[in-house]
């Protein structure tokens, strides 16, 4: 049986998200939802901007790394907002903004890494300042994205931020469940990023084992973009040889 590479099985899921958002979007708009119609438009915005990003820039994102960021917009606008997991499971809401934190602090070691590891930089930065970036970078995009949230229901009157019917989620009503699923998201965003940025201090400062598997969308970003770290791509080698 043949396996499926990472880059088609990345493909393969980016579109039948895509076919599945825009069909909730065709369906919000005859069934005129149009808070849901605007989640669903958004989908497709975030399914689709790495692709973008992709052909704007030059730079490759590795497919796995890419997977996990469509598995994560599936989960939380897809199935949260559109499909409402948020008001179906309680557990849902947290458990994303725990994985986003995860993810995020990771993208923000990798960055900081990256930088550290070029050749036409001869600045090299501690461990602990790494960590510190990661957590950092983390806790920041956390709090950007709630205020989005804040300012999108302020000004459009939707509902990102769970304000209303809170109650159907935590099962009493109570006029602090704004505030209380703010305050939950910073502190599960603060503890993700904090995990991650200890575990990348842990393998800089003790291990230094770059194999290991912590480093493997970094590893994978390298290869696939030599030219940002002075580097010679191997692609060209290849294709002169031929």
């Amino acid at each position: 049986m043949r396996k499926i590479s990472s880059v088609k099985l990345e493909r393969y899921m980016r579109h039948t998200f895509v076919v599945l958002t825009a069909l909730a979007a065709v369906y919000n708009i005859i069934d005129q939802q149009w808070e849901i119609f605007f989640s669903a438009i958004t989908t497709l915005i975030l399914f689709l901007l790495p692709t973008i990003f992709t052909k704007r820039t030059r730079i490759s994102i590795p497919a796995p790394f890419q997977i996990v960021i469509l598995i994560f917009i599936f989960a939380s606008m897809y199935l949260g907002e559109i499909h409402s997991y948020f008001y179906r499971y309680r557990w849902w809401d947290l458990m994303l903004h725990s994985l986003s934190a995860v993810i995020l602090a990771y993208v923000g070691f990798l960055l900081i890494y990256a930088l550290n590891k070029d050749r036409r930089i001869e600045v090299k930065i501690n461990p602990f300042f790494m960590a510190l970036f990661s957590f950092c970078f983390a806790v920041m995009i956390g709090t950007i994205w709630e205020i989005f949230e804040y300012l999108v229901d302020a000004s459009l009157g939707v509902n990102m931020q769970k304000a209303r019917n809170l109650e159907q989620i935590y099962g009493f009503f109570d006029t602090r469940l704004g505030v209380m699923d703010t305050m939950q998201d910073f502190i599960v965003n603060t503890i993700g990023a904090l995990l991650v940025s200890t575990i990348g201090y842990s393998h800089i400062k003790h291990r230094k084992d770059e194999d290991s598997a912590f480093w493997i969308f970094h590893r994978q970003f390298i290869e696939e973009n030599p030219e940002l770290f002075g580097e010679e791509p191997k692609q060209r080698a290849d294709s002169s040889s031929k």
